[in-house]
């Protein structure tokens, strides 16, 4: 009997999904993955695609699938059909999950994969600039550091918010936490601030775990209810920051907003895995953990990139791309980072960043700027381009409800010639409403 199956059936009339129109217990999503269990026996599947954002049926999915030894990609709901058939072409999958987790169809043509299958869980990057690479897992490293902390009391039977992508990599965390701890995900009748707020309050919320952009819109909403007359949530145990780097501006106020609460920044990728979490509420991490390591994970900075060596990476690429993963297993993060006395801070992606007329520009340095200034609830920054510096920062802002905007924005654009150096101040900043966010969680 699988970890997943033992935790499920030890609470089977527990609710496991929680939303505006009911309930799942646990016990339906059994009786669902016991008849695809039997189908993928009996049609002997070997590798499965589901695209379901539901986490009943992706729990159901994963029970199945490591019973009957079969692969199961996890599919993004939002991909066109067009980017999911090229992933079943890619990472040869012989079968398709419809809506209903206990119907499948074949794939036509399907030559199966070169690899035996063996219940390997296979995720996807974003995809939201084109074909998503696909990372095999195996379904034990998955639940390793879960497994680790699933014991501990204040994990045991709590409410989980689910604020990411179900199909990614930490929204899957969330879904397999609350699994084992004899938890409950709580779905928000919409993806908005306010529906997750109202949602925290409606099923006593106990864990969330968010990005930072969803944190700072969520702050926001929570003041907008409490404004409203609702009452603040007592039942709130765990914040998690994940997805994104945390400023301390941020943490400063969710520790002020929630004093009694635990906050956790964890970092973690598709790639590499649940690799290490800091819970001591300032940005970055310890500068010893480069020697010393941390939970299992070895740390190193090379040409400012963070690099880890980890046992809970993936596998490869199923789909085929060359994998970031060196030969002595160490994996390039593409996160930039800057080792300040005892501290290491992250500074941004290398991918992110702007040049201008040689200098270099980490968008998040200027948003951490920005989000210290009053009046700014959300930043974001990017190049854009210059014919005289090649490119140019643009900043856009969104600021306080009922705030008039126009003398906001000019005393930001004052704070930033007065403050930051001359390549990094903004050549304009736009007032928005709201700064777009993917469906990572992450901004846009």
């Amino acid at each position: 009997m699988s970890l997943l199956r033992a935790a499920l059936d030890a609470s089977a009339e527990v609710p496991f999904v929680l939303n505006t129109f009911g309930c799942v217990r646990r016990s339906s999503i059994l009786d669902a993955a016991d008849r695809l269990k039997q189908q993928l026996a009996d049609r002997k599947i070997q590798r499965l695609l589901l695209q379901s954002n539901d986490p009943a049926q992706i729990v159901a999915a994963l029970v199945a699938c490591a019973d009957a030894h079969t692969d199961l990609v996890i599919a993004h709901d939002y991909l066109d059909r067009g980017l999911i058939d090229r992933v079943i072409e890619d990472v040869s999958v012989d079968a398709v999950a419809c809506q209903e987790v206990g119907h499948i169809r074949a794939v036509p043509g399907a030559g199966g994969s070169s690899e035996p299958a063996s219940g390997k869980v296979l995720l996807m990057t974003s995809g939201t600039t084109g074909v998503p690479k696909v990372a095999a897992h195996t379904l034990d490293k998955l639940l390793d550091r879960i497994r680790a902390t699933s014991s501990v009391e204040s994990n045991v039977g709590g409410r989980w918010l689910l604020t990411y992508q179900p199909t990614g990599f930490a929204g899957l965390q969330v879904i397999l936490t609350a699994c084992l701890t004899s938890g409950s995900v709580v779905i928000a009748s919409d993806r908005t601030p306010s529906e997750f707020a109202e949602a925290v309050e409606r099923h006593a919320v106990t864990h969330i775990s968010g990005t930072a952009t969803f944190w700072r819109s969520f702050l926001v909403a929570r003041r907008g209810l409490l404004a409203g007359g609702s009452t603040s949530p007592g039942s709130l145990r765990q914040i998690t920051l994940g997805g994104e780097a945390v400023d301390q501006t941020l943490l400063d106020r969710l520790a002020a907003a929630f004093p009694d609460t635990r906050i956790t920044q964890i970092y973690a990728s598709t790639e590499g895995g649940a690799l290490f979490a800091v819970h001591d509420q300032k940005e970055g991490f310890p500068a010893a953990w480069l020697e010393q390591g941390v939970q299992g994970s070895r740390l190193r900075v090379v040409d400012d990139e963070l690099q880890v060596l980890s046992p809970r990476k993936m596998l490869g690429y199923a789909s085929g791309q060359a994998s970031p993963i060196s030969g002595d297993g160490w994996l390039g993060t593409g996160d930039l980072v800057r080792v300040d006395q005892d501290r290491v801070r992250f500074v941004g992606r290398r991918d992110a960043l702007i040049n201008i007329a040689g200098s270099k520009v980490f968008p998040n340095e200027i948003e951490t700027f920005l989000l210290s200034l009053p009046g700014i609830t959300e930043a974001k920054v990017r190049g854009v381009p210059s014919p005289i510096t090649g490119q140019a920062v643009l900043a856009e802002i969104v600021v306080e409800k009922g705030t008039d905007a126009e003398p906001v924005r000019r005393a930001t654009m004052q704070s930033c010639r007065s403050q930051l150096a001359r390549h990094k101040v903004p050549s304009m900043i736009r007032v928005l409403p709201a700064i777009e966010v993917s469906p990572s969680g992450k901004k846009a």
